[in-house]
């Protein structure tokens, strides 16, 4: 693939981006919202948590506007992070009509999509990191970590929204253990992410735990489960900073 190439599919990339917040938000002024009537999982944080939706599709955008520029640094990893970046706009514009159909199954399945374009494009970004000359490519980037964090715990939600579509009604009891360990999981993502340059996911997960509190809260397990976990992430994630790590990359 070419130099032009190359920039045609960053240009595709930055027009995904600016149609998703359309499709996303504009579908809001002429349809009610499709997740009113869901049934309700312990692992479902508080409704503001999910603003974080704005943020996400404004950051997406100065992210693709930023590989637009001509100061990159042309790579294999930077057509890799293109494509994955593509991938993951188009599972945002497809989850909009899916979310409408009611079908839990096949919006999970648009999750893992979103996911594993997520994995990549964090994948790709942080050999491209490496390659630029600009000191401040790595803030442009930041955005695309607050997404990959914000889908690992919609996929959570998805799981269990599937399992409850499938009939699968265990009791409370079993609810509250399921709900436990999916945070158990999610604070060893976290960390491991810290690990891995990725310091914005735990602190993405920390906004989740903190909203899952404030909806389910009077489930003690949850409640417990959920304040260690910040403690834990909050403290990796501060001695990495201390230590001199990046929050991005």
């Amino acid at each position: 693939m070419n130099k032009n190439q190359s920039m045609g599919l960053r240009k595709i990339q930055f027009i995904i981006f600016l149609i998703v917040p359309l499709v996303n938000f504009g579908v809001n002024f002429f349809l009610p919202s499709p997740f009113d009537d869901d049934d309700r999982v312990l692992i479902q944080p508080a409704g503001y948590a999910f603003a974080i939706w704005g943020p996400i599709f404004l950051g997406m955008i100065f992210y693709s506007w930023f590989q637009l520029q001509p100061t990159r640094v042309e790579s294999r990893h930077l057509r890799k992070a293109t494509h994955s970046g593509i991938a993951a706009g188009l599972a945002s514009i497809a989850f909009v009509p899916v979310s409408y159909m009611d079908i839990q199954w096949l919006s999970f399945i648009i999750i893992v999509w979103h996911l594993i374009a997520l994995i990549l494009l964090f994948v790709a970004l942080r050999q491209q990191v490496q390659l630029e000359t600009y000191s401040k490519t790595s803030w442009y980037y930041l955005p695309t970590q607050v997404y990959l964090g914000w889908i690992c715990a919609a996929t959570a939600i998805s799981v269990a929204l599937t399992l409850t579509e499938a009939g699968i009604s265990p009791s409370m009891e079993t609810q509250i253990i399921f709900t436990v360990a999916i945070i158990g999981v999610l604070t060893f993502l976290g960390a491991f992410m810290a690990q891995q340059r990725g310091l914005i996911v735990p602190l993405v997960f920390i906004w989740a735990l903190i909203a899952l509190i404030a909806e389910n809260g009077q489930y003690a397990p949850i409640k417990y489960a959920s304040v260690g976990s910040i403690i834990a992430l909050a403290s990796v994630a501060g001695y990495k900073l201390v230590k001199g790590q990046r929050l991005s990359y």
